[in-house]
């Protein structure tokens, strides 16, 4: 799993890319701590280059949606492939956290 971090004000947001699964734990809980100490009011996990997740993934996002919501701190996962929306739908993660799809703006050349 690699992850890129980027700060919108006060908005973390952590770009994914491989598989969410155990393997996710560190890198995420990594990038994360790095944002200790300046203020945040949401997260969102950009799932968009996120191949699968797996149990131990749904555990992990489950565990880090509890730790971020003791903080007052929302989480999002944004632009989940279908199978892995899917995933969360069954689990019914989607109640826990909003999965949203952000598309980028499409400029006219005309």
């Amino acid at each position: 799993m690699l992850v890129m971090t980027h700060w919108d004000m006060e908005t973390r947001i952590l770009f994914l890319s491989g598989r969410f699964d155990k393997t996710a734990r560190v890198p995420v809980e990594t990038a994360l701590a790095e944002s200790e100490g300046r203020s945040c009011n949401q997260v969102i996990l950009d799932f968009s280059k996120v191949s699968s997740l797996d149990s131990a993934g749904i555990g992990k996002l489950l565990l880090l949606y509890h730790s971020l919501r003791k903080k007052g701190v929302a989480l999002i996962v944004r632009n989940p492939r279908p199978s892995v929306e899917g995933l969360l739908h069954l689990v019914n993660m989607a109640t826990l956290f909003p999965i949203v799809h952000h598309h980028p703006e499409v400029r006219s050349v005309a």
